[in-house]
């Protein structure tokens, strides 16, 4: 399965929005799942850091996704 990191959009409440770094799992080339609330800076060795940071660097490049309704799947903004 093709993952990468992306930025997530989640509304939390009618006032508050906040953004992630998510690993985001694609199907058929569309994101299909993420994973929330995973600090993706902690790595098991400073290799894997460092990769990370490639990672987050490169979602930043990517448009946002956003979550539809109550977790029901992912959207580009």
């Amino acid at each position: 399965m093709l993952w990468n990191y992306r930025v997530v959009k989640k509304k939390v409440s009618e006032e508050e929005v906040i953004f992630d770094i998510c690993e985001v799992y694609y199907k058929d080339n569309k994101p299909s799942g993420w994973v929330w609330d995973e600090n993706i800076l902690r790595q098991e060795s400073l290799v894997d850091l460092e990769d990370a940071l490639i990672g987050i660097q490169e979602a930043l490049k990517q448009p946002v996704l956003e979550i539809i309704g109550d977790d029901e799947g992912l959207r580009e903004v």
